[in-house]
């Protein structure tokens, strides 16, 4: 019992648990700060694609930007923290 040695987890394990964490707290936030989010890191659009979209001007289209990731970090934080 005591020779068996413990299962570590490899980098990807980690990250997929990253991953599930960062999909739960992405749920917990509003939909216009997930829509933000995903348009700009999974869909890879640019400030301009996102002012087009929004009908809005660069700072504005930055603020959101800063708004949703602090607001998707405070959750996670009190999720999992």
């Amino acid at each position: 019992m005591y020779d068996e040695v413990p299962m570590q987890a490899s980098h990807d394990d980690l990250e997929l648990l990253r991953l599930k964490k960062l999909k739960t707290a992405m749920g917990l936030i509003p939909n216009e700060d997930k829509e933000i989010l995903i348009l700009k890191y999974q869909d890879f659009k640019s400030i301009k694609d996102l002012m087009e979209l929004h009908n809005a001007g660069e700072s504005a289209i930055k603020m959101r930007l800063k708004r949703a990731k602090e607001k998707l970090l405070g959750v996670y934080n009190l999720v999992y923290c």
